[in-house]
């Protein structure tokens, strides 16, 4: 579970430093909540019960939540009590959506020892643990062992933030990118307003907000920048609190799998699931005029939220209001006509540009090799083969045109550290899958959007079945 920035800083006193006696206050402290959690429960069909929760769902996945406790590696914790240095609200929402917390707690520590040691004393008491796993109807990963690539590779970042004497969240020049460009976009759109209501400066606008969407994207996983994220994506037409419920904790969490929000998020006009057929449409026809849907793509994702929001299942903030208002605001000036051709131009151009490398990222043919992922027991593994990248180290603002994106299978495997670092990052993983005999995919940009096209097109994988849990 996302801590504000590094992890060095942040997770409590250093359990690693305790001193014999300050472990054995530890080991009363766990004994002490154990006897009280197990007179708290006056039988074992109430232990079922209590985790036995109703099915929900998340962006049109199923999932079955853990109830009153946390699952992570298997066993679990009550955090109730616990005062997590990244909020209440991604804590409870790691327990409260989902199947397991497993992959969010080891995803968002890089000092995991240091972390698992840090929650021990919230561990529940052996008699309920077996009941709790016996109720729950998914199976559950384990925690990775020290030998392991993710654990490996996690260390080796570690060291490197932690000799440098570096934070993992933005830097100066990330920063101040970021109001430039938050300048820049208001600018175009006062432009569009009252100077120049042109096609060629409405497809410029979009572009300035495909930046600041990327930007958001960087954001909205790092709590402490998560306000920034409001200013990024609800001004564009998305939303930062369905992207830090579903993008954070179920598409990072379980990429390229059936509970990934994702995999069918453009059905039925691209087809990204690898197991199914496709018809004469999705075969000879979609995939190729794949930048003509993904043009209206803000607009279904804005029209699927605003429904949410309707039906209560999404909190109302003023920045939510900024989209609609701007619309009504271009065909108020210019009238509804050429108010409408300048808001769909620029909203389209969005679309088309910031979905096109998003989709790159995760439909290359490497990607839906589903016999390769099923086959990685380590979640940091399958989190390199369901990834593709390229432009390697491509400096922080060359970067800037494909969006951050071409350093994917970076923020996938650490999506606390921000884009600024993963240059360096980047070098790291690549000798860490070295010494694992795991392959990174790399290419050229055309190479990975030719292979997405055709991934759209065949099914790589035609009715194989996917391992949502890799090590489990």
């Amino acid at each position: 579970m996302p801590p504000n920035s590094t992890d060095h800083n942040l997770l409590g006193e250093d359990l690693g430093k305790l001193s014999s006696g300050a472990a054995k206050t530890l080991n009363d402290q766990v004994s002490s909540r154990e006897n009280s959690l197990l007179s708290s429960i006056n039988d074992s069909s109430s232990i079922s019960n209590i985790n036995r929760n109703k099915e929900k769902w998340s962006s049109g996945v199923a999932f079955h939540p853990q109830g009153r406790y946390w699952r992570i590696g298997g066993e679990w914790y009550d955090f109730t009590e616990f005062a997590h240095p990244g909020g209440k609200e991604i804590l409870y929402l790691a327990r409260d959506r989902f199947d397991d917390a497993t992959y969010a707690f080891e995803s968002h520590h890089l000092d995991y020892k240091r972390a698992r040691a840090i929650i021990r004393k919230y561990k529940l008491a052996r008699p309920l643990q077996k009941d709790l796993n016996d109720s729950h109807p998914v199976a559950a990963p384990k925690l990775l062992g020290d030998d392991s690539f993710y654990s490996d590779v996690r260390r080796r970042v570690s060291k490197y933030f932690r000799t440098r004497k570096l934070d993992c969240g933005p830097n100066i020049q990330c920063l101040s990118l970021f109001w430039t460009v938050l300048s820049l976009w208001t600018l175009s759109h006062i432009n569009l307003l009252f100077w120049n209501p042109t096609i060629p400066f409405a497809m410029l606008h979009g572009l300035f907000s495909c930046v600041l969407g990327a930007l958001g994207h960087d954001f909205v996983h790092q709590p402490k920048y998560k306000w920034m994220a409001y200013l990024c994506l609800d001004t564009i037409g998305m939303s930062s609190d369905a992207w830090y419920r579903e993008h954070v904790l179920q598409h990072h969490m379980y990429t390229n799998t059936p509970l990934d929000n994702h995999f069918k998020g453009t059905d039925p006009f691209l087809v990204c699931d690898p197991t199914v057929p496709r018809n004469w449409l999705q075969t000879y026809i979609t995939p190729y005029i794949n930048p003509i849907i993904l043009f209206f793509g803000v607009w279904g994702n804005f029209s699927f939220h605003t429904t949410e929001l309707l039906k209560g299942r999404e909190k109302i903030t003023a920045w939510k209001l900024f989209f609609p208002c701007m619309l009504l605001l271009y065909v108020i000036q210019h009238g509804i006509i050429w108010g409408a051709v300048l808001s769909i131009v620029h909203v389209g151009t969005l679309g088309t540009y910031y979905f096109t490398n998003a989709l790159m990222n995760h439909n290359s043919e490497h990607c839906w090799d589903v016999n390769l992922r099923n086959a990685q027991k380590d979640w940091g593994a399958a989190q390199i083969v369901s990834c593709a990248d390229w432009a390697t180290q491509a400096s922080f603002l060359s970067s800037m045109k494909y969006l951050w994106l071409n350093y994917h299978c970076v923020h996938h495997l650490f999506p606390l550290i921000d884009i600024c670092h993963h240059k360096e990052v980047q070098i790291i993983v690549m000798q860490a899958c070295k010494d694992h005999d795991i392959y990174y995919e790399t290419g050229t940009f055309w190479n990975i959007y030719w292979q997405m096209v055709r991934s759209f097109s065949t099914p790589l994988s035609l009715w194989n079945e996917i391992n949502s849990y890799n090590g489990s």
